[in-house]
């Protein structure tokens, strides 16, 4: 990929880097300045190093510039170059959610559970060895707390309901937020129709929609005229993409309450359960893209949300488990 590719400018100071974690616009993470200072909002992968210091090239800066590396949570799509990068940037503090951090400084058991996930193939052809990050470059953030990059203030915003160990970053200069995880999915390629397409990934092991709602709810009080999502972009208008992604939940939940209707808990197995919910959620993909007019063929959609489905499938399972009684 060339390097003009790799990154785009988003106003505001702000830059969107493609990690190019398994294909292009999967995922992203930020490159926001202000004077000569600069954090970094999610990492990617350790794979998407290079891709990040060739951006920070690219702008005219230098790794001792970066001030703050910002993983919204500790999910090696938005943490797994953290480590690396904390040892490229000389300067630079670690911000991480109070849940989280632990795992940033000793990564074995997030890398072993990334591993059961994904598979060691796919593991290690997009994610790469974890670097644990210097304990002593390591802060502990939790709701409320602000951090200056240059002349810019950055606010911490617990957003529990993808995952406990979640934050997003408000930025007033922008009036944007940082999203991660929490605003969703919205992929470009499937942007194309009627109205964005947004789903929730409920990937393993914290899916808790009830917390999700509520730090949806939470973040349209703030003045927010965009959202910068891992993935994948900057996008605008953000209270009609908080309202479908409530429905998209909700759906989301009523699909793997579906699966068990009528069964006794004495009868479920996550084999069985899997693929069927893997399914209907494809399916409710495709009914939603059509509505939305979506000019993608059907082939196309379901390579682009074949991943995406079976790890929602995966946290929906673990949470039909914690949340039914025995």
């Amino acid at each position: 990929m060339k390097t003009a590719t790799v990154w785009q400018d988003c106003g505001f100071g702000i830059t969107c880097i493609d990690t190019g974690l398994f294909r292009d616009g999967l995922a992203a993470c930020y490159l926001l300045r202000s004077g000569d200072e600069v954090a970094l909002i999610d990492t990617g992968p350790r794979n998407s190093v290079p891709r990040i210091l060739q951006t920070i090239a690219d702008h005219g800066l230098t790794p001792d510039q970066v001030r703050w590396v910002m993983p919204t949570h500790v999910h090696l799509d938005h943490a797994g170059g953290a480590g690396a990068l904390l040892a490229e940037f000389p300067n630079a503090d670690m911000l991480v959610h109070e849940r989280g951090a632990r795992h940033m400084i000793e990564p074995a058991k997030l890398q072993a559970g990334s591993l059961a996930v994904y598979g060691e193939k796919r593991y290690k052809a997009a994610f790469g060895e974890l670097v644990a990050a210097d304990a002593d470059r390591v802060i502990s953030v939790v709701e409320g707390d602000e951090f200056c990059v240059g002349t810019r203030r950055l606010q911490i915003l617990d957003t529990p309901g993808h995952a406990r160990h979640h934050y997003v970053v408000w930025d007033a200069e922008s009036n944007g937020l940082f999203t991660g995880d929490t605003f969703g999915v919205s992929y470009p390629e499937l942007n194309t129709g009627r109205q964005p397409f947004i789903f929730p990934p409920t990937t393993p092991v914290q899916f808790d929609p009830q917390a999700w709602h509520a730090s949806l709810d939470r973040l349209l009080t703030l003045p927010v005229e965009r959202v910068f999502l891992t993935h994948f972009g900057m996008h605008e208008q953000p209270q009609s993409l908080a309202q479908q992604l409530h429905e998209q939940i909700d759906r989301y939940v009523n699909l793997a309450r579906q699966v068990v209707a009528g069964k006794s808990r004495s009868d479920w197995s996550a084999d069985e359960l899997h693929p069927v919910l893997s399914a209907k959620l494809m399916q409710n993909s495709l009914d939603e893209l059509a509505a939305r007019r979506c000019p993608q063929p059907p082939a196309l959609i379901r390579q682009a949300l074949a991943g995406d489905m079976d790890l929602n499938a995966q946290g929906l399972v673990d949470w039909l488990f914690k949340s039914s009684p025995t």
